[in-house]
């Protein structure tokens, strides 16, 4: 029998055909756990738990054995292989993000998923390298569609664009995240000092140097301005709040456009 919501994943995917033919797989040997008293929501855990660790390219169905202390032939029994469950991992991880019950207010209520998937993304930075990439619409994922569209029910708009909203909200959260990844690899390089220019203040005193020979060239006032102000577009300290004003402009502009002259 197959899992809960193995049947509701669309037919190109693995795990559509899982359970369908014949299982690889046998007898465990030695003390490795037999395939009966593991579950697929134990391997999918351990699987996630070594791709935040190490990356995605670490993940195996050996490997995950390993952590497992299983027969690697006895994950067999719950997955077809590693494409099988990678798309296991995405959809899991889709599910941890948190898709309000409708409020009456659909801007809060997008808000709210859109920065849970922000938390989801930073928490787990090696899905970005996936979404859009794989598409395996399982089980996790049709039900946050279902329910993410379910937020603007009050709004009364055809299918077509409550899907362009809810995709516009999910582009601008990838975006965002994919932004703050690489303010993240800057930060660390600067910290390892693998940057050109050296530490923190050779790295302001040639900022400084070429902040005068743009003044001098002319032509870039608006520019400089980061520098007189002592403005960093990178901060840390700033990064929720540039997240989220960017976001309010998103949900403030489908306003416009869904409810116009209100």
């Amino acid at each position: 029998t197959m899992a809960s919501g193995d049947d509701l994943w669309p037919p190109w995917s693995p795990a559509a055909a899982f359970g369908r033919g014949p299982r690889r797989g046998g007898p465990p040997r030695g003390r490795a756990r037999a395939g009966a008293t593991l579950s697929r929501a134990e391997i999918v855990d351990a699987a996630i738990a070594v791709a935040d660790a190490e990356g995605p390219e670490a993940v195996s169905m050996r490997r995950i054995a390993q952590v497992l202390r299983a027969g690697t032939m006895s994950l067999y029994w719950h997955v077809a292989g590693k494409e099988h469950l990678l798309d296991l991992m995405l959809d899991a991880l889709v599910g941890e993000v948190q898709v309000p019950a409708p409020s009456g207010n659909w801007r809060a209520d997008l808000r709210a998923y859109a920065l849970s998937q922000r938390r989801s993304l930073l928490r787990h930075r090696w899905v970005t390298d996936y979404i859009g990439g794989r598409p395996a619409l399982g089980p996790n994922t049709i039900r946050a569609a279902e329910r993410s569209m379910a937020l603007l029910d009050k709004l009364d708009l055809d299918a077509a664009t409550t899907m362009n909203i809810v995709q516009a909200v999910n582009t601008y959260v990838l975006g965002g995240v994919l932004r703050e990844f690489q303010e993240l690899q800057v930060q660390h390089e600067q910290a390892q000092g693998q940057l050109a220019g050296g530490g923190s203040a050779q790295l302001r005193a040639a900022a400084a140097d070429w902040a005068a020979r743009l003044r001098s060239a002319g032509g870039f006032g608006h520019f400089l301005q980061i520098f007189d102000q002592g403005l960093d577009p990178d901060s840390a300290e700033t990064r929720d709040q540039r997240f989220e004003f960017g976001l309010d402009c998103l949900l403030g502009g489908i306003e416009a456009a869904v409810r116009p002259g209100t």
